[in-house]
């Protein structure tokens, strides 16, 4: 295919080294073209903006950012999923600074994570509408750093002079990326414009994009697929990009089908639990009215890919028109700026087993192929202890080299080291490897991803640390749990991540007059109280809460729980629990 910006780059012109020189050079030459959709409710409610509007729009806030002296700056991006926040967005990029998008909090009990990411930062300014700031600001972030707030309607009617965007060296950074809003440990990412411009002709070689193309979803924009994977690939590509609001998606999941429908989009990303999400809530009545004859890139890898879960979305919406090839098994990482690999034009679901032998279709279970790198990426799985490439169809840890590796992690020198500077003991120091921390092997140039040498709990595509779940737990129960005493983890359970969260009680309940009898400890009210505390804090249910006698689990030299072993005797059954476990479903 001809590259996506064939179209716009006389040939006598350099090529863009920046996103903002192609939202520029896509302005100048299609500025009537419409570029982004933005359905506020979901169905209706249509916001459009073209290429013009958005040039025009950019440079005007841009003014007013360099005008308070942005330039070179770090910019929180504080803003809900819109037309407003891809003005922004390109705003920073017009001014020469920053992005740092970031999810507005919904509950005052999870403004922590903003916090901890707004200290972590020390951004120079802030992007917010009043309201947002008033929730958000309250005076400085603790450390005696204060940021300078700006509406982005200030810039509404400016006029402008002077140069509209700033040149800027395409090693600079275009944004940093938070790829948690844990309190103990923000990370972000710091991808530059070199990064996002290589990452971007990836996408768009693998998936076909063009102007010609129509790209849709739900995916929050502050987070790297909906951000880099959907706004910076329209830009890019010259495609169409229509959006809506996730929670519209999350309340009623038929609107993504229909917008997919309705858009004709051929290209529509979203992690397992939205597909599996499809299937339990769209009715027949809804179906009747889809056509996804066009959608032939159905992107999920966020997670690891589920074999059921394709199976189930495939036979579901067969008679929709959604052909099982559409399928579009990938895997990412915000490290490696999104995209990595991806399926070539054979779309045949490939399964292989732990041992890489080929699994039958039909058995919801298997690895599924995640396909191969594109774009000069290279791909290594590794002995995580030795550094040294393991063979094909052996488990190990995934590296990765090339363009679309990030800088690093903003302020965090160690920890960038440490994760971006692998070293493999055969290639003698050269060139640097970047350690995801996921663990896979290959087999016939196919990636399949097995799991995580990381120990972060993914469940239904959201990102949970263990130490938050355990904290909150512990503090939940300090009368009975003991102090440092639980263990959240991640297993897989029918074919779905859970989370499993182990308990020790304290000492005092085991005295000799207690065994057997446990009076004053109601057993099953502490578990409420534990999965009513996990919900209320962090929006997921555990599957399952065990209590276990003190010292039940297994500890390093350290003191600290080993959670990977404590996983392994969970599986086993070789825990000693005080008392009965207790079961819920999901979401129950």
């Amino acid at each position: 295919m001809n590259h996506p910006l064939a179209g716009i780059v006389a040939s006598d012109q350099p090529a863009p080294t920046t996103l903002a020189q192609v939202s520029r050079q896509r302005a100048a030459q299609f500025a009537d073209q419409t570029a982004y959709i933005f359905l506020a409710d979901g169905a209706s409610d249509a916001r459009s903006m073209t290429w013009g509007q958005l040039d025009a729009r950019a440079a005007a806030l841009a003014a007013a950012l360099r005008e308070r002296g942005a330039s070179g700056k770090r910019i929180l991006l504080a803003l809900p999923s819109g037309l407003t926040f891809i003005e922004s967005l390109f705003a920073c990029w017009y001014a020469g600074a920053a992005a740092i998008p970031v999810s507005l909090p919904r509950h005052q009990r999870t403004r922590h994570r903003l916090d901890g990411i707004i200290a972590h930062a020390q951004a120079d300014f802030a992007i917010a509408h009043d309201e947002a700031r008033q929730r958000i600001c309250t005076g400085d972030d603790g450390t005696g750093h204060q940021m300078i707030w700006i509406n982005p309607r200030e810039s509404e009617g400016a006029q402008l002079s002077g140069r509209l965007i700033e040149e800027i060296s395409p090693a600079s950074p275009a944004i940093i990326q938070y790829t948690s809003g844990s309190t103990g440990m923000p990370r972000g990412v710091v991808v530059t414009h070199a990064n996002l411009l290589h990452n971007s002709a990836q996408i768009a070689q693998a998936c076909g994009h063009n102007q010609k193309s129509t790209i849709a979803g739900w995916l929050p924009l502050f987070h790297d697929m909906g951000l880099v994977g959907l706004v910076i690939q329209a830009a890019f590509s010259g495609a169409r990009c229509v959006l809506m609001p996730p929670e519209r998606f999350l309340m009623r999941p038929w609107l993504w089908l229909e917008m997919i429908s309705s858009y004709k989009a051929c290209s529509s990303p979203a992690p397992n639990f939205a597909y599996d999400l499809c299937v339990d809530r769209v009715s027949d009545e809804h179906k009747a009215r889809l056509d996804l004859s066009g959608w032939r890139n159905a992107l999920n890898g966020s997670e690891p890919v589920r074999a059921r879960t394709l199976d189930r979305f495939a036979a579901a919406f067969e008679k929709c028109g959604f052909r099982r090839t559409s399928f579009f098994p990938c895997y990412g990482l915000a490290e490696a700026t999104l995209f990595v690999t991806g399926p070539g034009a054979n779309r045949n679901i490939i399964r292989r087993t732990t041992d890489g032998e080929i699994a039958c279709d039909g058995e919801n279970a298997g690895h599924i192929g995640c396909g191969q790198p594109y774009g000069g990426t290279r791909l290594a799985i590794v002995d995580p202890q030795k550094c040294e490439t393991l063979p094909d169809r052996s488990i190990g840890e995934i590296w990765i080299s090339g363009p679309s590796c990030a800088a690093g992690y903003w302020n965090d020198p160690q920890t960038s080291t440490a994760t971006f500077n692998g070293h493999l003991r055969e290639s003698n120091g050269s060139p640097s490897w970047l350690r995801t921390g996921d663990l896979g092997f290959i087999a016939d140039g196919q990636l399949f991803i097995t799991g995580r040498l990381r120990e972060l709990i993914i469940i239904a595509g959201r990102n949970h640390f263990p130490v938050d779940l355990e904290v909150t737990a512990e503090a939940a129960e300090r009368e009975v749990i003991a102090p440092s005493g639980v263990a959240a983890l991640s297993v897989e359970i029918d074919g779905l991540e859970r989370l499993i969260l182990l308990a020790e009680v304290r000492r005092e309940f085991m005295r000799p007059a207690r065994v057997g009898q446990t009076p004053g400890l109601d057993a099953d009210a502490v578990r409420r109280r534990l999965r009513a505390a996990i919900a209320s804090d962090h929006d997921v249910v555990p599957h399952e809460i065990v209590l276990l006698c003190p010292g039940a689990l297994s500890r390093t030299t350290s003191g600290k729980i080993s959670r990977a072993a404590a996983r392994t005797a969970y599986l086993n059954k070789t825990l000693e629990q005080f008392g009965e476990t207790s079961h819920v479903a999901d979401g129950k």
